[in-house]
């Protein structure tokens, strides 16, 4: 993958003619995509949100979704005015698709994959959804089967390359706007675009305890790696260090990396 030109850093353009399809989780990829869209692209936004029911954390991602449009509106009332209702889904109306199944099924054999690729992209399948844009991001695992198989588009971001016929094809449906860029690159754009306390309403982890971050679910594990741990409250942390020592005492050589990224952290 060709390095995605800077994002534009000049003044915010008039309201653009055209809107995008996105699909918002709460969380911050995609709600910097929908920030920035609105606040700086002047673009309208159609937000999708998928509900599973098996996932602790639904609650606290329409909560947060609500709570960014309630601080959008004061911030910018225009901008907050380019989204439109939230189309939302339950995901075990999602139908059955076994070709996109055993695609996603071949695919994580190969580098882990999560499972909301597979009813995503059914998802998209079966609402008859074009470049609806997944905020896919450069640390994101996804990323690892996008890399060389994308090619830029005029508008910015990427596609599937329309070559591609092989399982990666469950991909085809969707733009990746921001897959160059890392969370520290979005949380520096949004200090200077304005919005950065509004993009930290957003909401991350899996499976909260007592309405705060477990620091120990993939989201959690991922927020701290990826430059994001000063989001954590201290309780979460604690969780997590327990969680990684508990983990080191089981395997010797992760017990060394354990030990060397602590002592790095003294030093």
């Amino acid at each position: 993958m060709k390095q995605a030109p800077p994002i534009d850093k000049s003044a915010p353009k008039e309201v653009a003619d055209t809107g995008i399809k996105i699909l918002w989780t709460g969380g911050w990829d995609s709600t910097f995509r929908v920030l920035y869209a609105t606040v700086v692209d002047g673009m309208r936004v159609e937000p999708h949100y998928i509900v599973d029911l098996d996932r602790q954390s639904t609650l606290h991602e329409l909560r947060a979704i609500s709570e960014i449009k309630d601080s959008l509106r004061m911030l910018d009332q225009l901008a907050y005015d380019r989204i439109s209702n939230l189309r939302v889904t339950l995901k075990s109306e999602i139908p059955d698709d076994m070709a996109i199944t055993s695609s996603w099924e071949r695919l994580k054999l190969r580098a882990p994959l999560g499972s909301q690729y597979d009813w995503i992209a059914r998802y998209a399948e079966s609402h008859h959804l074009h470049d609806l844009e997944l905020s896919v991001h450069v640390d994101d695992r996804a990323h690892y089967f996008l890399n060389e198989n994308v090619e830029p588009i005029p508008c910015g971001g990427y596609r599937l390359n329309r070559g591609i016929t092989g399982d990666e094809n469950i991909f085809a449906r969707f733009r990746f706007p921001i897959l160059a860029y890392s969370k520290t690159q979005m949380r520096d754009i949004a200090r200077e675009r304005g919005f950065l306390q509004i993009l930290e309403k957003s909401w991350f982890c899996h499976r909260p305890i007592n309405g705060i971050p477990c620091g120990t679910c993939s989201p959690c594990y991922y927020a701290i790696k990826e430059g994001m741990r000063y989001r954590l409250p201290r309780r979460s942390l604690l969780r997590y260090h327990a969680w990684r020592y508990r983990r080191a005492l089981q395997s010797p050589s992760l017990c060394i990396k354990v030990v060397r990224s602590r002592l790095k952290s003294l030093l």
